[in-house]
């Protein structure tokens, strides 16, 4: 079973470039705060990802982008929602305004890869701390089941980055 039925089956059963030293917007000890900040993360991995669809021209890149997005999608449906119903953070969409302002190609790839390790970076802080010790059994379960996830998708984005992809 892949991670996307797990999460799917997880939601039936229990009924989210930022700067890599950017702190989480929120109080992880509110269920809401974290879902929010899950579902805010996760969209400005869609909204990246969409964007290097659209503009990278390695399979590699586009492959992994393909991956966020459904993977994110995925997410959001465990914790209830779709994609689109909240926006980024203001400092996440600067940084896809930037990336939208960069032509198709290695620098575009390269500021890409940067954004999602940093995102995913601050991610695996925000799951972590909610697996560990957050209040709502769901989101708990969510958080524990995205960590290794994530780290996975970290590995991924490090690979891309060192197998010069970037």
């Amino acid at each position: 079973m892949d991670r996307r039925s797990v999460l799917f089956a997880m939601a039936g059963l229990v009924s989210a470039v930022p700067l890599a030293h950017a702190q989480p917007a929120f109080d992880l000890g509110s269920p809401d705060q974290f879902r929010l900040s899950e579902l805010m993360g996760g969209e400005f991995a869609i909204q990246t990802s969409r964007l290097a669809l659209e503009r990278s021209r390695s399979p590699a890149i586009r492959n992994f982008a393909q991956l966020e997005i459904n993977e994110q999608t995925a997410v959001a449906a465990a914790l209830g929602a779709t994609p689109g119903n909240v926006q980024p953070r203001p400092d996440q969409m600067a940084i896809l305004q930037q990336l939208q302002g960069l032509s198709p190609g290695r620098a575009f790839d390269r500021a890409y890869v940067q954004g999602q390790i940093a995102g995913h970076e601050e991610l695996l802080a925000l799951n972590t701390a909610y697996a560990q010790g957050g209040s709502d059994p769901r989101s708990r379960a969510v958080a524990t089941v995205a960590v290794p996830s994530i780290q996975t998708h970290l590995s991924m984005l490090s690979s891309l980055r060192r197998g010069g992809h970037v």
